[in-house]
C-alpha cells in the first residue's frame, strides 16, 4: 500500500541522517516515505522512531512499514514529547533525526480537515482531530487585534489588520465555518480573486496558531540536541521562514553579548554544519512533485563535547 503522499529530498535526507546501527528518529513520519527510505538504507538491527501528531498518519504508516516488523515503533505523539516518548521506551539516545515539518497530502486531500484552501473544506486545521480547538472554534472567540497579529507575524500578511477585519466582520454575521466561507469573507479585502499565495499565507497563519506549531518547534529543538549521540546527524526540512529562522539559530548556536566577546569568551559550538546552504528540490523534483518547491532541507552533526 502507498499512501499517495511524496516525500521531499529523500536521497539527501538518507544520505545526510542514515549511518550505521542505533534507533534513528522520524519526527513527523507522516505517510512513512522518509522512513522507508531510511530503513531501507541502514544496516539490519538499526531501529526507527516515528512520531506524528494524526492518528490518521501513523495508521498509513504502519501500513507502509509493515516489512520492517518489530524495527519501527510508530506513536501518535507531537515531536515536543519526544523526551517522554524515549523515556517511556527505554531509548537513550538517537543515532539520527529528521524533522519534516511540512503538511502531508494525506492531510490536504481530506476536505475535513480544512488544509486547502482551494477545496471547500471544515475549517478545521488541526494535525490531530483529537483534541484542541478547530480553526473554527478559535475564529469564534478571538479579537480583531490578536487576529491581526497572528495574520502579521505567522502569515507575513502586510494587510494583516484590513484582513483581520474583513474576517472579524464575516464572523459576527454569519459566522466562518468552512473555508469556502474565509474565501468570501476576505473579498472584502482583497477582491473575488485573491492570489493563491496570500491564501497560502492566511491559511498558514491559521494553522500554525491552531496547532502551535512554532512553541512546539521551539520546544523539540531545544531538546533534541541532548537526544542526539555524538556524532549523530538532525536534519530539518522546513516550507517557509519562520520556521527555517529558527533551524538556522540552533545550528550557529547562541550569539555573545558584547560583554562576553570584549572579555575574550568564545561561543560554544554543538554542531558540524553538513548544509552551508540549505539544499533544496531540483527543478525535476519540483516537476514531479509542486509542493516540494519551498522546501529547505538543513543539517548538522552533534558535535562531541571538548
Amino acid at each position: 500500500m502507498r499512501s499517495g503522499h511524496e516525500p521531499v529530498l529523500v536521497d539527501e535526507v538518507v544520505r545526510l541522517v542514515a549511518g550505521g546501527s542505533g534507533t534513528y528518529l522520524d519526527a513527523t513520519v507522516g505517510g512513512g516515505g522518509h522512513a522507508e527510505a531510511m530503513l531501507r538504507a541502514l544496516p539490519a538491527d538499526a531501529r526507527l522512531l516515528g512520531l506524528d501528531r494524526d492518528p490518521g498518519a501513523i495508521a498509513v504508516s504502519r501500513e507502509r512499514l509493515r516489512e520492517f516488523g518489530d524495527r519501527v515503533v510508530l506513536v501518535s505523539k507531537p515531536f515536543d514529547q519526544l523526551g517522554e516518548v524515549m523515556s517511556a521506551l527505554g531509548l537513550r539516545s538517537l543515532a539520527g533525526a529528521l524533522f519534516d515539518l511540512g503538511l502531508s497530502s494525506l492531510q490536504l486531500v481530506d476536505d475535513s480537515r480544512g488544509f486547502s484552501f482551494r477545496a471547500g473544506g471544515m475549517l478545521d486545521l488541526r494535525f490531530d482531530p483529537t483534541s484542541g480547538r478547530s480553526a473554527r472554534e478559535v475564529l469564534e472567540t478571538i479579537d480583531e487585534p490578536t487576529l491581526a497579529r497572528v495574520l502579521f507575524e505567522y502569515g507575513e500578511l502586510k494587510d494583516a489588520r484590513k484582513v483581520a477585519r474583513a474576517l472579524i466582520e464575516a464572523r459576527d454575521r454569519r459566522g466562518l465555518a468552512t473555508t469556502d466561507d474565509v474565501r468570501a469573507a476576505i473579498t472584502a479585502a482583497w477582491g473575488p480573486r485573491p492570489e493563491p499565495r496570500r491564501m497560502a499565507q492566511l491559511f498558514q497563519a491559521l494553522r500554525i496558531l491552531v496547532n502551535d506549531e512554532l512553541g512546539r518547534l521551539d520546544r523539540a529543538l531545544q531538546e533534541v540536541p541532548e537526544r542526539l549521540a555524538f556524532g549523530a546527524a538532525l536534519a530539518v526540512i522546513s516550507y517557509h521562514s519562520l520556521e527555517d529562522r529558527r533551524v538556522k539559530a540552533l545550528f550557529r548556536g547562541p550569539k555573545l553579548s558584547r560583554r562576553e566577546t570584549r572579555l575574550g569568551a568564545v561561543a560554544s559550538e554543538t554542531w558540524d554544519i553538513l548544509t552551508p546552504r540549505p539544499l533544496r528540490p531540483t527543478p525535476l523534483e519540483v516537476a514531479k512533485n509542486p509542493r516540494a518547491r519551498s522546501a529547505r532541507l538543513r543539517a548538522a552533526v552533534r558535535r562531541k563535547a571538548a
